[in-house]
């Protein structure tokens, strides 16, 4: 994909799984065939930037020799799926018995069809758009939905071919459509007989934890890409913590996560200290983990702020604002890739300085603007004003939800 700063590859390893040797060798291969620059997405894909078109096949190859990457339909499933003691169903097996019903059909779709299954509150996959999801309830029931609307419960026998048969649905619409563009009464006809009604569609928002104890035996230390990227120089020195911790074993997660496994809390804890001494994060409430942050001008051609570098100076400027009751986004311009949801407040880029939007989406108009040079100033404000009307325990979220748009307007403009 042709970006600001060069072309875009996005991986997917085999099971989203990486030993540390081969985190170190993507990492090299980022600085020798591209900017340097690695992300690990939302979705838990790997993204390496600043590529040129004559070095792309160069680089493929390289890739491969390194690691096999994952083809066929996108299936997310939890990056811990059959280690995590909290697993309610076999999303592992589940995995498998879709992409076996649907490989037929990956022709016929577009290669944004995804399809998420989810088996435990910590899998981190409730926030991921999904063409058609399965949350698991129990070994031997999922509920079942098609984009954003869920249509039911399925045994776990009926799941697979339910989805293959949503898959199909789509596949016969073309290549651009997705889960959002089958019609509900089709879908219901489609799954007749295997699908039962229920109006609850529950699934977990949670993370893995910082440390996470898994069925065999081992834990998983939780580390998180500032913004979700990193230098591959760091992320190398990251590979060389490991084997020196004993850990033999990356699962990429969502939100930008890395899971380092580990026999040892002792090596684990070890591990989150080395990298939170590269930059990374590993604290529960740091700041960084609600900012969300395009690559902005620094790196995309639609860019009109460098979103990371502003994000960054934010979270410096002013750790008490980011208390983790809320998301702020700032985004380069208005498509909001970072963060396509609405947020409580969205700094975005525009032509002549910053917009603020509050409680919608990038694309969404804003409330105020102010010129880029003004953004540190606006963000004192906001703090400011959080601090000058809490109530006793009020967290940020709460207090600028009751002070209500026009005192966060005010207070922007004296900024």
């Amino acid at each position: 994909m042709q970006t600001g700063d060069g072309l875009l590859a996005r991986l997917r390893p085999v099971g989203g799984e990486l030993t540390p040797e081969q985190l170190a060798g993507i990492a090299g291969l980022a600085g020798r065939y591209g900017n340097g620059l690695v992300e690990v997405t939302a979705r838990g894909n790997l993204q390496v930037r600043g590529l040129r078109a004559e070095s792309v096949p160069e680089f493929a190859s390289a890739v491969e020799s390194v690691v096999a990457i994952e083809t066929g339909i996108p299936i997310e499933i939890g990056p811990l799926s059959g280690l995590d003691p909290d697993e309610r169903g076999d999303a592992l097996a589940m995995a498998a018995m879709v992409r076996q019903g649907s490989a037929g059909l990956q022709a016929r779709l577009g290669p944004k069809v995804t399809v998420v299954i989810d088996s435990a509150a910590g899998s981190g996959l409730a926030a991921l758009a999904a063409d058609v999801r399965l949350v698991a309830i129990d070994r031997d029931n999922w509920r079942i939905g098609l984009a954003k609307t869920p249509l039911g419960i399925v045994a776990t026998e009926d799941a697979a071919g339910a989805v293959t048969a949503w898959l199909a649905l789509i596949a016969e619409l073309g290549r651009q459509a997705r889960g959002r563009t089958v019609p509900v009464d089709a879908a219901r006809a489609a799954v007749a007989g295997m699908v039962r009604a229920d109006d609850d569609f529950v699934a977990g928002t949670a993370l893995p934890r910082t440390i996470t104890a898994l069925k065999d035996g081992r834990c998983a230390a939780r580390v998180t890409l500032s913004f979700g990227a990193a230098d591959g120089v760091a992320l190398a020195r990251l590979a060389e913590a490991a084997r020196a911790r004993g850990i033999d074993e990356f699962k990429l997660a969502p939100d930008h996560c890395l899971l380092g496994l580990t026999q040892d809390e002792t090596a684990a804890r070890g591990f989150l200290a080395d990298a939170a001494g590269l930059g990374l994060i590993t604290a529960e409430r740091d700041g960084r983990l609600k900012i969300s942050a395009c690559i902005g001008s620094a790196g995309c051609a639609s860019g009109l702020v460098p979103a990371r570098v502003v994000a960054g100076r934010l979270a410096a400027l002013e750790q008490e604002l980011f208390d983790g009751s809320f998301e702020l986004h700032v985004s380069g311009c208005a498509k909001g890739c970072a963060h396509p949801r609405a947020a409580l407040l969205t700094l975005v880029g525009g032509e002549v300085g910053c917009g603020l939007v509050i409680g919608a989406t990038a694309g969404d108009k804003p409330l105020a603007q102010f010129g880029a040079d003004a953004i540190e100033p606006v963000i004192m404000q906001l703090a400011g004003l959080w601090r000058d009307n809490r109530a006793l325990g009020e967290t940020v979220a709460a207090c600028f939800k009751r002070l209500g748009d026009a005192a966060i307007v005010a207070a922007v403009r004296q900024g």
